[in-house]
């Protein structure tokens, strides 16, 4: 997959810089970092729900640049989920094992099913 090229922000503005998208021959990479939290989830929901309306038929979210998640900032991405799978897409979560213990704490480890790398991720896909 080449992630080198980012796709063009006019339609789908970066919620303060918390996050980028990247296409290619594979899933469309959802890169999201920094502190995903209460403090950005409106302009975080909006642009995820951007992305999901794109109707790509697979979607990897990585968070190894994630700083910080809370439940809200989890709760927004079990949401994407839930909407790339009605849509009949798969989703697949990559994480570092610090985020990933927030997930597993959170409670939603067996729905995000996170991975900690990008191939296990693809392959979920």
């Amino acid at each position: 997959m080449d992630r080198s090229k980012p796709v063009g922000r006019a339609s789908w503005p970066p919620p303060a810089g918390h996050s980028e998208m990247y296409d290619g021959t594979g899933p469309i990479v959802v890169e999201l970092h920094g502190d995903i939290d209460l403090a950005c989830a409106v302009r975080l929901r909006t642009w995820l729900d951007s992305v999901v309306a794109l109707r790509a038929p697979a979607y990897v979210i990585d968070l190894r640049a994630v700083s910080f998640v809370d439940s809200t900032g989890l709760n927004l991405l079990v949401r994407f989920r839930r909407r790339a799978l009605t849509r009949k897409a798969t989703v697949g979560v990559l994480c570092r094992s610090e985020t990933l213990r927030l997930v597993r704490a959170h409670g939603t480890e067996d729905v995000l099913r996170p991975v900690t790398t990008f191939d296990e991720a693809v392959a979920q896909v």
